[in-house]
């Protein structure tokens, strides 16, 4: 019986030891140790020490403290957003890098668009907000309704129905075009029954709906 039980636990040691080798490279550095790891993210780059970087029992959690100079590894600079973001918005089972990465912003970023303002997303948008860019504005100040106030904030397809299939047609610039509901509701002073109806610019100014000058 005693032989049993030393056969028993010489087993499970040795099951602990090749258990360890198995599921992280340590110190020693394994020929090839990143071979089959990583298919997304190439870890050969990296230290063999999967502790700097991962904890858990299936080393499937990122530590808190993790750092990885993205621009000196990489030789791309993450900026604005991206620099915040988590590294598995973009390293996940998408597949390799070089997939996706060809695919320019489309590559992680669905393309509402659908294809047809092109694959530039840098002509209206920029890397610190999803948002259109400055550029957008400047352009839109060439039209007959240049944007100001709370209109700088509003979504394109707030007021072009086709923005999101790439369909920026004009549209018409009375105020009663967008704010009709707002028109509907205003009942002190009662705007319908009183005529005011157009050239809301003559009361109301455009960073706020409930300012309006004394008519």
């Amino acid at each position: 019986m005693r032989r049993k039980t030393m056969i028993a636990v010489a087993c499970f040691a040795l099951f602990l030891v090749f258990g360890c080798v198995a599921t992280s490279p340590g110190d020693g550095a394994l020929h090839r140790w990143w071979s089959g790891l990583g298919p997304v993210l190439p870890h050969d780059t990296f230290p063999a020490d999967c502790n700097m970087c991962h904890m858990g029992r299936k080393w499937n959690e990122l530590r808190d403290e993790f750092y990885f100079d993205h621009a000196r590894e990489t030789g791309h600079a993450l900026n604005g957003a991206h620099a915040s973001a988590k590294c598995l918005r973009c390293h996940n089972d998408r597949g390799p890098i070089e997939v996706f990465q060809s695919k320019g912003c489309a590559g992680c970023h669905e393309d509402v668009h659908q294809r047809t303002l092109g694959n530039d997303c840098s002509k209206c948008h920029d890397e610190q907000t999803w948002h259109a860019s400055k550029m957008v504005v400047d352009k839109h100040a060439t039209t007959r309704f240049p944007l100001a106030g709370a209109h700088l904030a509003v979504a394109c397809h707030r007021c072009h129905e086709g923005a999101l299939v790439g369909k920026f047609r004009p549209i018409d610039s009375n105020c009663a075009t967008c704010h009709d509901r707002d028109l509907q509701r205003a009942v002190n002073p009662p705007h319908i029954g009183l005529g005011w109806t157009d050239r809301c610019d003559r009361c109301h100014v455009p960073t706020q709906w409930n300012q309006a000058r004394t008519r």
